[in-house]
């Protein structure tokens, strides 16, 4: 039997929210970086075909940065079996992927 105290419950949430911060913050920076370089590339008139892959990889990586939060956030909550969260969490993730595949149309 676990007894959960006041004391252990802002801890245990300032922990995931440090680990989902922390994810963002890396996110960011990879796709501010992959962008700043596709559009060096491109203002000095490099390879025409690596500018727009870097850009284009800086933009995915801007889009998968929220989405990787809650994968992130799921699996911190299934770890910590707080289940009802970690079903909050594949709701968001059902809701994304059905916006993406609504929204691929034709």
């Amino acid at each position: 039997m676990t007894v959960e105290t006041h004391h252990e419950t802002p801890a245990k949430h300032e922990a995931i929210e440090l680990v989902l911060a922390r994810l963002l913050r890396i996110g960011s920076l990879v796709a501010a970086a992959l962008l700043a370089l596709g559009i060096g590339a491109m203002l000095l008139g490099g390879h025409a075909v690596v500018a727009p892959r870097l850009i284009t990889a800086g933009l995915l990586a801007l889009l998968a940065t929220p989405v990787m939060r809650v994968v992130a956030a799921g699996v911190i909550f299934v770890r910590d079996r707080d289940w009802r969260f970690a079903f909050f969490c594949v709701v968001v993730l059902c809701a994304i992927v059905t916006g993406i595949l609504l929204g691929h149309g034709d």
